[in-house]
């Protein structure tokens, strides 16, 4: 994709003057359409960055006035407008229009040729796209498939400009419960699900542009991944961090209400070790959606003990489980209580009795019973050290093999 920033330093477009708008330069431009009729908000979509003579308008500033309304009510990237025959000037009113909405428009000489301008535009475009779709295939391979030849790798990537051989890290920025967010704003069809995945990706790309960070991005399924570079002298990739902080900010604020996430996996220098860090960052979304409150950035590197417990295979993280916890569960079934989730809210509240009471609508007298409830079934006392990092460790297996049930899985 290009912005309206990008137009400027076209060789056609060396004589257009930036009048109004300078806010929404990092408006996406999908296509450009030349178009000179009286009425021109019909025949477009959204995205386009509209070029008019105002031969159809026949010099009407109050007509002009209502085309910029009408293009930034349909969302276009700008408006060029072709001065000096028709329209003399963009007038004031329109300017300040422009400029509240953040709506791009240029002034252009009459003399300059608007087919030359067309063509290298939409060539542009092309190009951008072309290359989009082999970045896209790129990160695909490097990410999901079984990597053949490397060089071959960083050689098409500087190709366009990226520098794989210094190290890098995978992020996943994930929109959590797109169809239930759409309900929200009393959308349920496919169509509108569609239109929010490439408003989320065209919010995530200007991002990256405006902060001037080049790196390869794509959107699979509902999340972005990127290949995000790492300064070697930054080793808590604190710089990658205040970057996705800065998307998610961006996200929030212009698509209220849908809840954002994101992931950073391990720094590696060896593309080989590109999918491995896709699979960190993975793994620490998964650990982010089993939180009761979550941080909107996680770092695998920064997982403690669920980095331990994410490389253990299932079937032992299950036989761990049927030791310290399923006797919970099982008195919880025959006497209709909540003995597991006790546990759990106590070890959540750093085993203060008073805040765990409190978070679970019970006495101190109750908590206190169940407590040594707890204690009598798994035969481990709480205030015996190893029993209690059993005990504690059997809730954060349990809560894992409850996200594993319910989470899509990534295989190794």
């Amino acid at each position: 994709m290009i912005s309206c920033r990008e137009i400027v330093h076209l060789p056609s477009l060396n004589k257009l003057r930036l009048v109004a708008g300078e806010a929404g330069l990092d408006r996406v431009v999908r296509w450009v359409h030349f178009i000179d009729l009286p009425d021109v908000i019909p025949w477009v979509q959204g995205g386009e960055l509209l070029i008019i003579t105002g031969i159809g308008l026949q010099g009407d500033a109050a007509k002009l006035k209502e085309v910029v309304r009408g293009s930034i009510r349909k969302k276009l990237a700008g408006l060029i407008v072709n001065v000096g025959r028709y329209i003399k000037e963009v007038p004031p009113d329109v300017v300040a229009l422009a400029d509240k909405a953040g709506f791009p428009i240029f002034e252009l000489p009459w003399e300059v040729k608007l087919i030359d301008v067309t063509q290298e535009i939409c060539s542009h475009i092309i190009m951008k796209q072309t290359e989009e779709r082999s970045l896209n295939d790129f990160l695909e391979q490097l990410l999901f498939r079984p990597l053949a030849d490397s060089e071959v790798l960083i050689e098409r990537a500087a190709f366009y400009g990226y520098d794989l051989a210094k190290p890098h890290q995978v992020a996943i920025i994930r929109p959590h419960q797109l169809r239930e967010f759409l309900q929200t704003q009393r959308e349920k069809d496919e169509k509108a699900l569609v239109a929010l995945k490439v408003r989320f990706e065209r919010i995530v790309r200007e991002a990256l542009e405006r902060r001037g960070r080049k790196m390869i991005s794509m959107l699979w399924l509902d999340d972005m991944h990127l290949l995000m570079p790492h300064p070697e002298k930054d080793t808590q990739s604190r710089q990658n961090v205040a970057l996705l902080a800065e998307i998610i900010e961006r996200l929030a604020s212009e698509i209220p209400g849908l809840f954002v996430s994101a992931a950073l996996g391990g720094t590696f220098e060896c593309l080989q070790e590109a999918r491995n860090s896709y699979l960190q960052a993975n793994k620490a979304l998964r650990f982010s959606e089993r939180k009761k409150v979550s941080p909107p950035i996680y770092l695998y590197e920064q997982l403690g003990i669920y980095k331990l417990l994410f490389e253990v295979e299932a079937d032992k993280l299950a036989a761990y489980h049927q030791e310290v916890i399923e006797p919970l569960n099982e008195y919880d079934k025959k006497h209709h209580m909540a003995m597991a989730e006790c546990l759990t809210v106590y070890f959540e509240e750093n085993c203060n009795a008073a805040k765990t009471a409190k978070r679970l609508f019970l006495h101190r007298n109750t908590l206190d019973y169940r407590l040594k409830k707890i204690e009598e079934i798994t035969e481990r006392s709480l205030n015996d050290p190893y029993d209690r990092l059993t005990l504690q460790l059997g809730t954060l297996i349990a809560r894992q093999l409850e996200g594993d049930a319910i989470s899509p899985q990534v295989s190794d």
